[in-house]
């Protein structure tokens, strides 16, 4: 189960950090490790445990030097180290791996996610004179549902067809829609001055690239 799974790897970051293998970067090697099988078994690439660590690194240090610490008695576990400061360790590094689960989940929840079109659109609108407000119901129907034909996109506005065809051509040369060519259908795209609108706190350095005309 991926309950075990999460637990095994838990127990496989916090001994390859005592094993201390290399002279520098054994951290990052282990968060690399972790972060690879996480990504590729339990969570899809939808989430990363490396940001989780990262954003309670004092508790980070502080559970993996608990577990370092040699075993306290002669029933406290079979091999040299602590087995309660290992399973300390574990708890605090499955709440972190919930809490970057629960925070993804919501910044992806669809009724979410419409708002935050919206907001975007809105904000565009009042700064390039190319956007309009009507572009946030099919760029909305891209994110739930996936590449529409242009046609289908332009009719989804609203608008007179010039209008809508200027409003496509803005959202594809800011990146907001995408195409694998020049007439193929277009579908949601994430360019990096969209990601303070669409996943707020996730990358807060993409508030400070201006948006792209």
């Amino acid at each position: 189960s991926w309950e075990r799974l999460l637990v095994g790897i838990a127990c496989a970051d916090q001994r390859l950090l005592w094993v201390h293998r290399f002279l520098d970067g054994n951290g990052r090697v282990a968060r690399l490790a972790s972060h690879a099988l996480i990504g590729s078994r339990v969570a899809g690439g939808l989430w990363s445990i490396s940001r989780g660590l990262a954003r309670t690194q004092k508790d980070y240090y502080a559970k993996l030097e608990d577990a370092d610490e040699p075993r306290r008695g002669a029933h406290a576990g079979r091999g040299k180290l602590t087995e309660q400061g290992l399973w300390n360790w574990c708890k605090y590094f499955l709440d972190v791996c919930l809490d970057q689960a629960t925070f993804i989940s919501g910044l992806l929840s669809l009724d979410g996610m419409r708002d935050r079109i919206r907001a975007l659109v809105t904000f565009r609108s009042e700064t390039e004179k190319s956007m309009r407000p009507e572009a946030a119901r099919p760029l909305h129907y891209l994110f739930t549902a996936g590449p529409l034909a242009r046609g289908e996109f332009r009719q989804m506005t609203g608008l007179g067809e010039r209008n809508a065809q200027a409003l496509l051509a803005h959202l594809l040369s800011t990146g907001l829609v995408a195409s694998d060519s020049k007439l193929g259908p277009v579908r949601f795209a994430f360019p990096l001055n969209s990601l303070q609108f669409y996943f707020p706190d996730l990358y807060p350095e993409a508030a400070t690239k201006p948006p792209e005309e």
